[in-house]
């Protein structure tokens, strides 16, 4: 016994790191089935057994954004740049909790830390063109995604988002094909509906937006008010007074301030054009 015990005993902290190790695995494992209320008790426990475990850290500030406890999650991701300031990954992951309070500044600091420590990191691009196109940089942020998208094409989001910032620089038609892309490899990608339709209008495809309006509309998806409105317009365009009306007086019903102008001036007369047709410019909302 006296030969065993130091054994057992110099043994028993590779024992725990091992251990420690398997939580961290499990509770990615969970996150990756979007189950982060699992990953976070494998993550506590991992944290628990080896407090000077970095990606234990990394990974509970990774459950805790997920489950929106955003001051949790900051409080997780410096314990673990506390430990390891040389991960890429725990910088990407604060960019994006970055991005989800409004830091776009901090957000993008920290994607150029991610970068410099790994540049082919394909969502580190795609976070510094999140927080450059919600800062109105439009072309930064077209640069950027078309990195992202270089590095990994089935990379959905970056698709989605590259083809967002390509309508705003009215290149349309390529924008359409980034968005359809994205919606192919992510059906139920937020926004891609309603965005794709917009782009169609824009590019005077009047039946196959009308589609895909309508699609918006009867799945109660966001921007219903917009979508009518829209959907409204491409009826007008092919000539249809009525079916156009009855768009614009739902949308306007919805709180659309355009379709209440319209209607007012156009829907309400006999007349046969928009006096003054206001222009409406959609903006894509990226949901990060």
């Amino acid at each position: 016994m006296r030969t065993l015990l130091p054994l057992l005993t110099f043994m028993l902290p590779f024992t725990l790191l091992a251990q420690a190790d398997a939580e961290v695995t499990l509770a990615r494992a969970f996150l990756a089935k979007d189950l982060p209320d699992s990953a976070l008790a494998h993550a506590d426990k991992a944290v628990a057994m080896d407090p000077k475990l970095a990606k234990a850290w990394k990974t509970r500030g990774d459950a805790h954004q997920r489950l929106k406890d955003l001051p949790g999650a900051l409080a997780d991701y410096k314990q673990a740049e506390d430990l390891d300031p040389n991960d890429p990954r725990l910088f990407v992951s604060r960019s994006a909790l970055r991005i989800s309070e409004g830091n776009l500044k901090g957000a993008l600091k920290d994607c150029e830390r991610a970068l410099a420590l790994d540049p082919n990191d394909a969502d580190a691009w795609y976070n510094s063109a999140c927080a450059r196109y919600m800062g109105h940089d439009t072309e930064g942020a077209l640069k950027d995604a078309d990195r992202a998208v270089k590095l990994r094409k089935d990379h959905a989001d970056a698709l989605f988002l590259r083809g967002a910032a390509k309508g705003e620089l009215f290149r349309e038609e390529d924008g359409l094909g980034d968005m359809e892309e994205a919606i192919r490899l992510k059906p139920g990608i937020p926004g891609g509906l309603m965005s794709s339709a917009v782009l169609l209008y824009e590019t005077k495809r009047y039946e196959e937006a009308i589609t895909r309006f309508t699609q918006v509309i009867d799945q109660d998806l966001d921007g219903k008010a917009e979508a009518y409105y829209y959907r409204g317009d491409c009826q007008y365009q092919l000539e249809n007074k009525d079916l156009a009306c009855a768009d614009w007086r739902t949308s306007a019903k919805l709180g659309d301030k355009d379709a209440t102008f319209i209607v007012k001036n156009y829907c309400n007369t006999d007349a046969t054009k928009i006096p003054k047709k206001p222009t409406k410019k959609h903006r894509t909302t990226i949901e990060f």
